[in-house]
């Protein structure tokens, strides 16, 4: 991957769809995190289940589906936590932020993602040393961590 910076013209804006994000606790101190590989910063990362919403989907829809989906759980009763406009400047992209209480069952997942189990003072952990930069992950947890 090409590290060229790209110019961007004054006035230019690039729209991506919305997306949506599930925030799992799972006996109260463990967060569920997805780790994939990212393309673009030719790394692995930590993330909250999440992704684009399809058509007609409500975000709380596209973050539960995408949670299955993802980790193979089914998620308990989720509440909204926030919304995130992730680089006003020149883009719009808006992810929705959801949390549940716990994750119950299992289904089969078709992702080729790794399902991680973190302590929640360990996730904090590493947002502050770096090892955790995806933005909605990093909101969701700080917002947990302060009783959101």
């Amino acid at each position: 991957m090409s590290s060229t910076n790209v110019n961007v013209q004054k006035g230019t804006t690039y729209r991506f769809p919305e997306s949506a994000c599930l925030a799992c606790l799972v006996d109260s101190d463990q967060i569920v995190l997805v780790e994939q590989f990212r393309t673009p910063t030719a790394r692995r990362t930590l993330e909250l289940p999440g992704g684009i919403m399809n058509d007609g989907e409500t975000p709380l829809q596209a973050a539960t589906r995408e949670f299955c989906e993802e980790t193979g759980l089914i998620p308990g009763p989720s509440r909204f936590l926030f919304t995130l406009d992730l680089d006003l400047s020149t883009t719009i992209h808006r992810t929705h932020v959801f949390s549940t209480a716990v994750a119950q069952g299992a289904t089969k997942s078709d992702a080729e993602l790794g399902t991680r189990f973190l302590r929640i003072d360990d996730s904090l952990q590493m947002v502050r040393t770096g090892e955790i930069t995806h933005a909605p992950t990093v909101a969701a947890i700080l917002a947990i961590c302060s009783k959101y």
